[in-house]
């Protein structure tokens, strides 16, 4: 029967598990989550606040297992405090359990094929799987938004409707997930660059309008550090998609918002295609990006960055990498859009949700304790739930000050408030992250305090505290930012037809496009390259996403 059940995990391509990999990670899953924190049994006997309230009650406390993953570098455990009091307010104890960030989707697939589901879970960290598994295995939130027991989380579906949208099973219509809302408007995509480094070589970022002027941006900071200047992360796809949008064109298939339909970029618009995939290799060849920047993880590439090492990010609009200490002596500027054959390209903006990397919370239909679920997870949707999420305890992390640009001040952990002259900390004093607060993992809404990091600024330094949203509304004066690509909800066989044709196309693009990069296929085979889509499916996947428009 489970092998029925389960069927369409096969079916949509998910990772096969290795019997071997199997018993070992099924051993590994009874132990504690992350540092070793199972709770012993499914209901505690400590007296508990319900709903927020801090109500006292003889009521048992019930016990809830968590599945989640969690960023690299961060403390993880059912007694982290962000966890502790996330109960204690809502009436729950929670029994954590996380596997490493790369591991999380082998879990899961473990999880479904054992049938042993946790009481809650991050699901796949993808924007379909749920939907396709939500009918058999998570609960409807539909009932408990009807019967007001999601007034918060309500509240957020009210204010950006496209996000109950992309929620919704395109089968039956019901919700079956928790999303993660970003409340803020955001463009994707910017490059920065140590823009102090460049004026030493009598350059500046605001003059580079053209490649040839990147390319002498580049060589220049290479001069300056004496070597590899940029790298990247979470594998090629990742990597493609936030160098491509400078270029006009998509990875795969991409919404040609002129023509009010999807085309095939790589062979719509091969020219720049073909542009982008010779300058890559030109960095490549000239030593100026790392040899390991399809493999790099996020703390070697954020340590080069930190250290000086990597010049240049391109990558997201508000990171702070370049200069995580706000050392006055650095400069980091925008490497803004240029046109491209008369023609400034543009790029999505970020919609109002994001479950595709951070995955929606799913309940499993199940628990013994889905009412306690509803009542704490609509708790971090609410004001005081996201500012417990991302700031901790008012008088223990953070203070309320209304003359700082974000309206609080860290000023009981790590940060601008409690540095010394010589950049260290008092002894003792702990990061926000490792209370378990100010991720993204947890709360239910990014606010734009977080997003823009304003957080870092103090009173009277608002004209930095504005350089994130300035770059937005730069990058919307250039008419380079567009509206979020159209909400296209596919049925559970239209995802796995979908996913069958692009997961050979994604193979395809990313085995092909390196081989160009790294100088291990020479350009001449380009053309064979492109004919190769002729075999893949490429209209029968365009007839399909356009379709659905």
């Amino acid at each position: 029967m489970k092998f029925k059940l389960f069927a369409p995990a096969i079916r949509s391509g998910l990772s096969v598990i290795l019997c071997a990999a199997l018993l070992l990670v099924v051993a590994c899953s009874s132990e504690s989550g992350g540092n070793g924190n199972n709770a012993t049994g499914k209901n505690g006997s400590d007296a508990a606040a319900t709903g927020g309230n801090q109500t006292e009650t003889a009521k048992e406390v019930p016990t809830v297992d968590f599945l989640l993953g969690w960023d690299p570098g961060l403390p993880i455990s059912s007694e982290l405090p962000v966890f502790v009091e996330w109960g204690e307010k809502t009436g729950v104890k929670f029994n954590v359990n996380s596997p490493p960030r790369d591991a999380f989707k082998e879990r899961m697939n473990v999880v479904l094929f054992s049938n042993d589901l946790p009481d809650m879970m991050k699901f796949f960290q993808d924007a379909t799987t749920f939907k396709d598994y939500g009918p058999q295995l998570f609960v409807a939130l539909d009932e408990y938004l009807e019967a007001g027991k999601l007034p918060n989380l309500q509240r957020w579906l009210d204010k950006y409707p496209e996000i109950e949208e992309v929620m919704r099973s395109p089968v039956d219509g019901k919700m079956y997930g928790f999303p993660l809302v970003q409340d803020f408007d955001y463009a994707p995509t910017l490059w920065l660059v140590r823009n102090d480094l460049l004026k030493k070589e009598g350059l500046d970022a605001k003059d580079i309008k053209s490649f040839d002027d990147l390319k002498e941006a580049m060589l220049a900071l290479q001069r300056q550090t004496g070597d590899y200047i940029t790298s990247s992360r979470l594998g090629f796809s990742y990597y493609a998609s936030r160098m491509l949008p400078y270029f006009g064109v998509g990875q795969g298939t991409l919404y040609d918002s002129e023509q009010g339909r999807y085309v095939f970029s790589p062979t719509e618009h091969e020219e720049r295609y073909k542009t982008w995939v010779e300058f890559e290799r030109w960095m490549y060849e000239n030593k100026l990006l790392h040899p390991n920047f399809l493999t790099m993880n996020d703390q070697e590439l954020f340590a080069s960055y930190a250290s000086g090492d990597f010049p240049l990010m391109r990558e997201q609009t508000g990171m702070f990498e370049l200069n995580p200490q706000s050392d006055p002596n650095i400069e980091v500027a925008a490497i803004y859009p240029f046109e491209v054959d008369g023609v400034m390209y543009q790029q999505a903006r970020d919609p109002h949700y994001n479950i595709g990397y951070r995955g929606p919370v799913v309940i499993n239909k199940n628990s013994e304790h889905i009412e306690d679920i509803i009542r704490a997870m609509d708790y971090v949707y609410s004001d005081e739930g996201i500012e417990h999420m991302m700031l901790g305890v008012e008088g223990v992390t953070f203070t309320r000050d209304a003359g700082t640009p974000s309206g609080y001040k860290l000023d009981q952990v790590q940060s601008v408030w409690t540095m010394k002259a010589d950049g260290s900390f008092p002894d003792g004093m702990k990061r926000l992250q490792d209370y378990g607060y100010g991720t993204w993992w947890l709360t239910g809404v990014v606010p734009a305090y977080d997003r823009f990091g304003l957080l870092k600024y103090k009173a009277g330094e608002e004209a930095q505290a504005k350089v994130v949203p300035d770059r937005v509304d730069r990058l919307s004066e250039l008419g380079t930012l567009r509206d979020p690509d159209p909400l296209l909800n596919f049925t559970k066989e239209e995802q796995t037809l979908r996913s069958e044709i692009t997961t050979a196309l994604d193979t395809y693009i990313s085995e092909n496009v390196s081989k160009f990069i790294l100088g291990q296929k020479p350009m001449s085979a380009w053309d064979a390259f492109i004919q190769g889509f002729d075999a893949l499916r490429v209209d029968e996947l365009l007839e399909l996403m356009n379709g659905k428009l």
